[in-house]
């Protein structure tokens, strides 16, 4: 066998494991509210308990994850990922064994601890173990993963519960991290020197100084922002949304949201493909945003069929499938060499902060009665988005 094969297969292993763990992490996030109608009469908890807990697992995710990149420039991305991921599964193992509310809510910060360390520990080993030219494709299988398991999560954890119970259905996801987690542990010598510790002699360490005063780095942390919040009126609001302007029931609204998450899915990895054959990842993201506002503005002026309007929701779900790579490669070229996961850390915190801020506002504008500001605001933050891309450039950082 080749050298060059050899090294195919070997990135192909580590993609493939990866990947996996990235799924895990997706599915853990959304392992709970499906559960929750069982859990608040088995452990006599309101809805709004129930929700505290997935805030606990989200600020411990977002407070941590910058932290944990700096952690895998001192001692490696591989350690950092292992423990991560146990403690993740250990987390939502034990919480089929709990009988308190305090139980709960400390198990899912413990998990979103374990959490916080995907994007940092993924990326740098990523990053370390793949080649130049197949960089985009194997950040594209990477979300992929992470949409894999945010698609299996409701169908898999109420199957799980209705077969048996909550409990064995958090049981048995949880179990399967821990496999997972020993497995990586095994076999992570396939990652060569991706997500090693510095090596001696090299640059000083990333610190929070160069994090917040670099411009690339800002304004791929406010593209972050903007995307979540984008995104967040489609996946949250749109259904109720759309029932307001098209006059339709609930299931026929629904179709419109799977039409985008579906689409957004099947285009994530030739995305892959785009990004490791372009030179413009900036204008890949200029385009794709620039089409998707226009697309979910004209859904939100609406005077047009549902038909038409499920269409053109699911093409913007497409462009903003198509992006992912493009985007990725970017805060890539915008870190210094050795600290790729710790930027990554520090950029994708914006999603934290698009979830937490994007809900408020179009809660307001539902209340409102004015459901077509719900994709005209998305539309806005697209717009945002590209501003973002205009000023990012493309040469890597040293």
């Amino acid at each position: 066998m080749s050298v060059t094969a050899v090294s195919a297969r070997r990135e192909t292993h580590v993609i493939g494991l990866i990947s996996m763990a990235h799924m895990l992490s997706h599915l853990y996030m959304l392992a709970l509210p499906p559960l929750f109608p069982l859990m608040r009469a088995d452990l006599g908890v309101s809805y709004a308990e129930l929700g505290l807990a997935i805030t606990c697992f989200a600020i411990a995710t977002g407070l941590l994850q910058t932290p944990m990149g700096f952690v895998c420039e001192r001692i490696g991305a591989r350690p950092v990922l292992v423990t991560g991921l146990m403690l993740n599964a250990l987390s939502v193992t034990m919480v089929g064994f709990a009988t308190e509310l305090w139980q709960l809510l400390v198990l899912m910060f413990l998990g979103g601890a374990g959490n916080a360390v995907f994007h940092p520990a993924d990326y740098s080993i990523l990053s370390g173990s793949v080649g130049e030219s197949r960089i985009g494709r194997a950040f594209a299988f990477h979300t992929f993963g992470g949409s894999i398991g945010f698609a299996l999560a409701p169908i898999l954890m109420v199957a799980l519960a209705v077969a048996v119970d909550w409990r064995f259905a958090l049981l048995t996801v949880g179990g399967a991290g821990i496999v997972l987690a020993l497995f990586i542990l095994v076999f992570s010598g396939v990652f060569g020197e991706g997500g090693a510790p510095r090596k001696k002699g090299s640059k000083g360490l990333l610190t929070w100084r160069y994090l917040l005063t670099s411009k690339p780095i800002l304004l791929l942390l406010l593209f972050y922002v903007g995307t979540a919040c984008a995104n967040g009126a489609i996946t949250q609001f749109s259904v109720a949304a759309l029932i307001e302007i098209y006059g339709i029931p609930l299931t026929l609204a629904n179709t419109a949201l799977t039409a985008y998450m579906l689409a957004a899915l099947a285009v994530t990895l030739p995305g892959g493909w785009l990004a490791d054959n372009t030179t413009r990842h900036n204008m890949v993201l200029i385009v794709c945003f620039t089409i998707s506002a226009v697309l979910i503005a004209l859904v939100g002026f609406g005077g047009m069929p549902f038909w038409l309007a499920v269409v053109l929701i699911g093409a913007a779900g497409a462009t903003r499938g198509l992006v992912n790579a493009s985007r990725d490669v970017l805060v890539r070229f915008a870190a210094p060499k050795d600290s790729v996961g710790t930027v990554f850390g520090f950029v994708t915190s914006g999603f934290m902060v698009g979830q937490a801020i994007s809900p408020a506002i179009y809660g307001m504008l539902m209340d409102k009665g004015s459901p077509a500001m719900i994709f005209l605001v998305s539309a806005g933050f697209s717009i945002l988005c590209i501003g973002t891309a205009f000023a990012t450039g493309e040469k890597k950082a040293e």
